[in-house]
């Protein structure tokens, strides 16, 4: 009897240290150790329904949590569900046999009618899913309305006429663009993947990426020559200086006083933005948005992102149950509370007022990107579809670039001989189909 006494005081103990019942699972996320990671982390375990599994998260730090994610993988431990910075981050862990593939559970959850068509593509390897993308990105303009509204401008719906209203904000002793890099200097890479999809068009982009065109396309080089001539001429901050040196809160709080006119930031300034604009700020002004315009059409045209990918730990002993959990974390209501954490939406197909709670400005971004992406009016930023070493060299290679050390011809040459390697070893994720 004293032995029966014992084990259970050892079970229940084991209860109310970690807070699994008997015959619950458990499942293991990891999640950034910030304001937006603890909101969806804790959100997610609060609310998910089910007598058999607990989630249990773990904090860690937000600017190493890739890395040792990736280790502890390697080791055969780590998190049950794995997420990461995107398609090309889970493309290497499926590559090494460390992810389950996750086709049988689509079927059964329907993640095909759920997912927009393009989404579910982007996470497959050798034909099988194996990662689902969260945080639906591109990048717009964001436009300071008030100033807009005093000097008479008009949005833009060409690209000539872009490049017309740069020119009537420099007229006004104003600057057209922000943000600047100082704090993340790889960022300035963003644009690399909006020229060469807006301004070339993303036929081309396509087709380079899927190895039936070369980087030092001339179409390529046109496009690069204009977001070169533009930087340099001082669009962006002012000065080269400043677009290399400033932090994003000076450039957005210079944008919101109305010494910058607009922003060409990504979906994800949607958490702040409003920090910028009115009294709190200091501030009368107000603040919209509009599609980055293009060479080639009218209508509302995007570079399709995401921020980041999940899937299932191939080491997991508990798959049926994470897949569970991924099913819920990817339903319109779990993504609907994600938003008001601050994070953007996943890419699917939203029906009804899902964000009723949200900035109308804000959802309108989500609309009218759903909509386009739909429709095939896309493009490709260069963090979900580059390969790791040519997305260095974007960056890299962009700042000598602007710096006056190389050529717009050296920058692509060097391009396509990073890309090569790596598109021939298989390391270019799947390319939405044009």
């Amino acid at each position: 009897m004293k032995t029966i006494l014992f084990v259970l005081a050892i079970l229940l103990l084991s209860i109310m240290v970690t807070g699994v019942a008997v015959g619950q699972t458990e499942i293991v996320v990891w999640a950034a150790d910030n304001e937006t990671g603890a909101c969806w982390s804790s959100w997610l375990a609060e609310n998910f329904a089910s007598d058999d599994i607990m989630i249990e998260v773990v904090l860690q730090p937000s600017t190493t949590i890739n890395e040792t994610q990736r280790v502890a993988i390697l080791g055969g431990t780590g998190p049950d569900i794995v997420s990461t910075h995107g398609p090309s981050f889970m493309l290497e862990l499926a590559l090494a046999d460390l992810l389950t593939p996750l086709d049988d559970y689509a079927d059964h959850f329907g993640w095909h009618e759920r997912f927009v068509p393009w989404a579910l593509n982007i996470g497959r390897v050798n034909d099988q899913i194996y990662s689902l993308s969260t945080e639906l990105e591109t990048i717009i303009v964001w436009y300071n309305k008030t100033l807009f509204e005093e000097h008479g401008w008009e949005i833009p719906n060409t690209m000539d006429e872009f490049f017309a209203l740069g020119e009537q904000v420099r007229a006004a002793g104003l600057i057209p663009f922000a943000p600047a890099f100082g704090e993340f200097p790889a960022g300035i890479q963003w644009y690399v993947g909006v020229f060469f999809s807006h301004y070339a068009g993303p036929e081309l982009v396509y087709e380079a990426l899927t190895g039936q065109r070369e980087w030092t396309d001339p179409a390529f080089a046109e496009a690069i020559a204009k977001l070169n001539e533009i930087v340099q001429d001082g669009w962006f901050m002012g000065s080269l200086d400043l677009y290399f040196s400033d932090t994003f809160d000076s450039a957005h709080a210079q944008f919101g006083a109305g010494d910058i006119a607009m922003n060409i930031e990504g979906t994800w300034f949607q958490s702040s933005v409003n920090d910028f604009f009115g009294e709190a700020a200091g501030n009368n002004n107000e603040w919209d948005w509009f599609p980055i315009p293009t060479t080639f059409t009218d209508d509302p045209f995007y570079i399709i992102g995401v921020g980041s990918s999940w899937g299932i730990n191939d080491n997991s002993s508990v798959q049926d149950a994470a897949a569970e959990v991924l099913d819920f974390y990817f339903s319109p209501a779990a993504q609907a509370a994600f938003f008001d954490c601050g994070l953007a939406p996943a890419p699917l197909n939203y029906e009804g007022n899902v964000f009723e709670n949200a900035d109308p400005r804000i959802a309108s971004i989500y609309e009218s990107f759903g909509e386009a992406s739909s429709a095939g009016n896309y493009g490709y930023t260069n963090w979900s579809f580059w390969p790791a070493q040519t997305n260095l060299w974007m960056f890299e290679g962009l700042a000598m670039l602007h710096d006056g050390q190389i050529t717009v011809e050296e920058y692509l040459s060097r391009m396509q001989a990073e890309f090569e390697p790596e598109f021939e070893a298989g390391y270019v994720p799947p390319i939405p189909e044009r």
